[in-house]
């Protein structure tokens, strides 16, 4: 008697890709944010320990991130689960802006939208890939 065993589905490049992305676009940010918070606080209208906990939670929201990128095989559903903490997270940011949530400069208006931009379309591309099935 022979044993088989089914092959692991391949993960999509696309998939993969848009998680790395991520990964790697926001650990780095977040130590940038945690070290750089004193000095970024004035200038965006952001309280220092509201920057420093951002950019603390992206340090580790981006290893997790990378981690799951970097598995053999990208588990679909936890890169649903990344891709729709994205888009929240990015709805976040636009009511914060049109709330006119606390007191954010101009900078940080701009800057908290255009992230938020790229952060909903990465959660969109996270999504989209995760479930267009196995194609590459």
């Amino acid at each position: 008697m022979t044993a088989t065993t089914a092959a692991a589905p391949a993960t999509p490049k696309l998939l993969r890709e848009a998680v790395l992305v991520d990964g790697f676009a926001t650990l780095p940010s977040g130590v940038l944010l945690a070290a750089l918070s004193g000095v970024l606080a004035e200038p965006f209208g952001i309280p220092t320990g509201a920057l420093l906990g951002a950019g603390l939670f992206f340090v580790a929201w981006g290893a997790a991130v990378l981690f799951l990128g970097f598995r053999p095989v990208v588990n679909r559903r936890a890169a649903i689960a990344v891709g729709i903490v994205n888009m929240v997270c990015a709805v976040d940011g636009f009511i914060v802006e049109l709330a006119g949530i606390g007191e954010l400069t101009a900078l940080g208006s701009v800057l908290l939208v255009v992230l938020s931009v790229v952060v909903f379309a990465i959660g969109v591309v996270q999504v989209f890939a995760a479930t267009r099935g196995n194609r590459a």
